[in-house]
């Protein structure tokens, strides 16, 4: 469970329709809040590998979840992948 103050590695991999990996152009990082409003700018990202991304994230904010999207285009359409983070304040027990 991601801790409010500490760091995640997001990741996201990108393949095209015969699941060869792929990387798409214009690659950004979204963040939104459990309203699914933006938080902050499109932050962007560099592959780590041919169709592999990741950003190291700080958790900020109150409790509740946030969720990420990395999206692009790939020959001029639209291409994303997106996740939950479930952010707490404590570790539970």
């Amino acid at each position: 469970m991601p801790l409010i103050g500490n760091t995640v590695r997001l990741k996201a991999e990108f393949k095209d329709f015969n699941g060869e990996h792929v990387s798409p152009e214009n690659v950004n990082l979204r963040i939104y809040d459990g309203y699914k409003k933006q938080v902050g700018e499109d932050i962007p990202v560099l592959p780590s590998d041919v169709g592999k991304y990741q950003y190291d994230y700080v958790i900020r904010g109150d409790v509740g979840p946030l969720y990420f999207e990395f999206v692009g285009t790939i020959e001029g359409l639209p291409i994303l992948g997106r996740a939950i983070i479930d952010r707490r304040w404590s570790k539970c027990r």
